[in-house]
């Protein structure tokens, strides 16, 4: 049996403006075992990641408010509480808050995360 418990290593639980994200956007570490990574992410309205990709993929689970996710040169998509998203490995993709409300997501990704450019306010806004 392995219990999982709230493993942050380096990083602490709190406020991740401006380093891979856009706008406000708080996380904790619920897991970092191998290759495999889980977190709680809420972001504020307008708040998204960057451009990313992951080696091994990332499921997203949208537990509350609405949210987007947009692959690079696709529609974005809405999520709504109780969606699920598989992101495939080394798809380039962002996520985050729709802009009127907070969406809280947890994602668990595989192997290494490749951080890219923002996500410029007009490709946001499409």
């Amino acid at each position: 049996m392995i219990v999982g418990r709230g493993i942050r290593g380096s990083e602490s639980s709190g406020l991740r403006s401006a380093n891979n994200s856009g706008g406000d956007v708080w996380s904790d570490i619920l897991m970092n075992e191998g290759d495999a990574r889980c977190i709680s992410i809420m972001f504020a309205p307008g708040a998204r990641t960057r451009w990313h990709t992951h080696d091994g993929g990332q499921f997203i689970y949208t537990v509350a408010g609405q949210g987007w996710i947009q692959e690079r040169g696709g529609e974005r998509v809405t999520l709504n509480p109780g969606d699920v998203v598989w992101a495939e490995p080394n798809v380039e993709h962002w996520h985050g808050a729709c802009a009127h409300g907070l969406v809280t997501q947890i994602a668990l990704h595989f192997g290494d995360v490749k951080w890219m450019n923002e996500v410029t306010d007009q490709e946001y806004g499409k």
